[in-house]
């Protein structure tokens, strides 16, 4: 089941900067929707060709996932700021954009039964938390430019965030209690080892948005 993340925060205090503006101000607000969550963002109209835009993104959602040979009942959460800016090359709609995110995603699993866990089968719980580097950089390409044309506008986003290798952190519990628990710890660490080993390469976090923006 999803889970929208509220953003009325946010909402509130570009409502009140859109009341502040008058109506031939550079400021539009709108709110998008796409890989990084549901948004909202607020875009001001710099100098000639060059709009700055941040935004606020979330989502909660449930993903199952399959690593290093065990199952996981997944729910990945979209956190995110980013402040972008970008350069409309040809004075249009079309766009080139670089910026930073502050990623606040997190994925988080959880397996249950017999596992295999290290170098042994046990009858356990575990519990994976992945996340990434906070600090991304950005680079990428979009349409639509909010300071041209009508009130209404509409863009898309497509670029990359780059977030990093991910870093897992397992705990478990072995249920029978016939283990020796220094041998199930020592288990649990060469399978989170392995989990790193195997989530190492998802170093670049795809961005594809699509949004609708008003100018005020």
């Amino acid at each position: 089941m999803v889970r929208i993340v509220g953003l009325s925060g946010l909402s509130l205090l570009l409502l009140g900067f859109g009341g502040a503006a008058s109506a031939d101000s550079a400021l539009s607000m709108g709110i998008k929707a796409g890989t990084t969550g549901i948004g909202v963002e607020a875009v001001y109209g710099l100098k000639d060709k060059w709009n700055v835009r941040g935004a606020l993104n979330g989502l909660d959602y449930g993903k199952d996932f399959e690593e290093a040979g065990i199952d996981y009942d997944g729910d990945l959460r979209l956190r995110s700021a980013s402040l972008i800016a970008d350069w409309h090359v040809f004075d249009g709609t079309f766009r080139i954009s670089a910026g930073a995110f502050i990623n606040g995603n997190e994925l988080a699993g959880k397996a249950d039964g017999n596992l295999d866990i290290g170098n042994d089968t046990y009858d356990a719980r575990l519990q994976a938390d992945i996340d990434w580097r906070r600090f991304a950089p950005y680079l990428g390409i979009g349409w639509g430019n909010s300071m041209k044309g009508g009130r209404l506008s509409f863009s898309t986003d497509l670029g990359v965030m780059f977030t990093g290798s991910p870093t897992a952190r397992l705990t478990g519990e072995e249920r029978t209690g016939l283990i020796d628990p220094s041998v199930f710890e020592e288990d649990l660490r060469r399978e989170e080892a392995d989990l790193n080993d195997e989530i190492s390469d998802f170093k670049y976090y795809p961005v594809v948005t699509v949004g609708v923006n008003y100018r005020f």
